[in-house]
């Protein structure tokens, strides 16, 4: 990897640090219960839960508790068809 390249991804790291320290995320119960079934039925490859965890490390990263109104937003169809 370049320096330039080791520089950057030290600022990203950074700044994900800043924002969420520790990539913590603040589930409810009913979305908690629900992801699990999407992991256990629905996801296709673990890539797929890769999509599903940074989506909800980035939704969480101003330490809101993510509902059920937030699930669409967690699985993104369009991301996850798009990695196949």
């Amino acid at each position: 990897m370049e320096k330039k390249e080791k520089e950057k991804m030290k600022l990203v790291d950074i700044l994900l640090e800043e924002t969420n320290p520790e990539d913590v995320i603040h589930l409810d119960i009913p979305l908690f219960l629900r992801l699990l079934e999407y992991a256990r039925e629905d996801a296709q490859k673990d890539v797929d839960l890769h999509f599903v965890t940074d989506n909800a490390t980035r939704l969480s990263a101003e330490g809101q508790v993510l509902s059920m109104d937030h699930y669409n937003d967690i699985v993104k169809q369009d991301e996850i068809n798009s990695a196949d």
